[in-house]
């Protein structure tokens, strides 16, 4: 994504912010792992949204409606123990943003704005906030006292809910190499490997494109595809069982969340064809039905509205209220920088350039079947469009893709 997709951001943030105000977006610190090292950095997710920069110690500056970029000073010794500080013309490149300083400029500019008695627009992150990692804002309300300061986070939750061209674009290609990553692990599901395996390769694949991991990958097999967030991912691949995946590379900031689910022998039994249908008949009738003015909510009634009736026709239950013995989580959520991207109340109603997975399934712990079919899904001006039509899903294209 380019400077002038952060500047077109911006440009958007900036017209909502409130007059006579200076705000300041932190990039964050890394966090302490051991007694000697850090866990990999990564921007605070609203700072990186304005800027495209995954630099730690870094502050912009919105003074009314003029931008400023502080980073952290260069330290050329410190850089040959853990690589490259950025500089000016490297931030002004990756942002727009002209006017950049080194933080040896923070406290004099800092003392200025004090000076003149404003007020501070801060991003509190109520939903995330942990002391490492907005300390920096937290820090400041105090300095400055909290009668002065404005909480901006719903600015970004208003924000970053309506993609703009450039991010449903970053995300169609995370699903893009979310494709080709699953494919190739899927050469490493057979009776007597293990879910690692799958995983392991599924790892090598996103970092082989350039990205990362959107998440910890979900390769849960037989009963443990009953669990909703199974990550262990250490058990052997039984003949005859299925596996779930949940995953979704990452490249340039945006990812994708796929759900996918298949016969580790390449065929489905018939009643593993029984479920999968269900869920997949589910799967359908949302894609139908997101379109502007349905809410999240909405989609999930009607989900378990289907659900129940592919419930009742498998023999599992009698009446709907027996469903959440078989279906426990909701069948989607926002999707953008974070996988499950800021939103406002689940009751509202779905608007162009929404961005929302759709993620519908069954867990039958007493048949070791767990069933989940994911895509990501872009809400149009008249419905929605599905950002991931090349990962297989029907049940005879599937069988056709392990066995080719």
């Amino acid at each position: 994504m380019n400077s002038n997709t952060r500047i077109k951001i911006r440009d958007r943030f900036k017209s909502h912010l409130p007059n006579h105000c200076v705000t300041f977006v932190f990039s964050g610190l890394p966090i302490r792992k051991s007694a000697d090292a850090e866990y990999p950095f990564q921007a605070n997710r609203n700072f990186y949204y304005l800027t495209g920069i995954e630099e730690p110690g870094a502050v912009l500056v919105f003074d009314n409606q003029n931008e400023i970029l502080f980073l952290r000073d260069v330290d050329p010794k410190m850089e040959k123990w853990v690589g490259h500080y950025m500089r000016k013309e490297e931030a002004t490149a990756v942002s727009g943003i002209k006017d950049v300083r080194y933080f040896e400029d923070f406290d004099k500019f800092l003392n200025k704005v004090m000076d003149r008695k404003t007020r501070f627009g801060l991003d509190l992150d109520h939903n995330t906030y942990t002391e490492e990692a907005f300390g920096s804002a937290i820090s400041m309300a105090d300095y400055v006292g909290f009668e002065r300061v404005l909480d901006i986070t719903d600015l970004f939750v208003r924000a970053r809910m309506v993609k703009f061209d450039e991010e449903v674009e970053a995300i169609k290609h995370a699903a893009e190499v979310t494709n080709t990553a699953i494919e190739s692990m899927l050469l490493e599901m057979k009776p007597g490997n293990n879910e690692n395996d799958m995983a392991s390769k599924f790892l090598y694949e996103a970092h082989k494109a350039g990205g990362d991991l959107m998440f910890e990958t979900i390769a849960a097999s037989g009963k443990n595809a009953t669990v909703l967030h199974y990550v262990k991912n250490d058990e052997p691949l039984v003949d005859g069982e299925m596996i779930l995946l949940d995953l979704g590379v990452r490249v340039n900031g945006y990812g994708a969340d796929i759900s996918r689910t298949y016969p580790i022998n390449g065929k489905f039994t018939e009643r593993q064809k029984a479920v999968y249908q269900a869920v997949l008949d589910t799967f359908h009738a949302i894609n139908a039905a997101a379109k502007p003015g349905v809410s999240l909510q909405d989609l999930n009634d009607l989900a378990k509205e289907k659900l129940a009736e592919g419930c009742r026709n498998l023999g599992l239950i009698e009446s709907d209220d027996e469903l959440d013995q078989y279906y426990y989580h909701s069948v989607g959520h926002s999707l953008g920088l974070d996988t499950h991207d800021v939103w406002v109340q689940r009751d509202f109603p779905l608007e162009p350039g929404n961005v929302i997975t759709n993620e519908p399934g069954l867990y039958i712990a007493q048949e070791n079947i767990g069933v989940r079919i994911e895509t990501d899904l872009l809400i149009t001006q008249d419905g929605s469009i599905d950002l991931a039509p090349q990962i297989k899903r029907e049940i005879e294209d599937i069988e056709a893709l392990l066995n080719k």
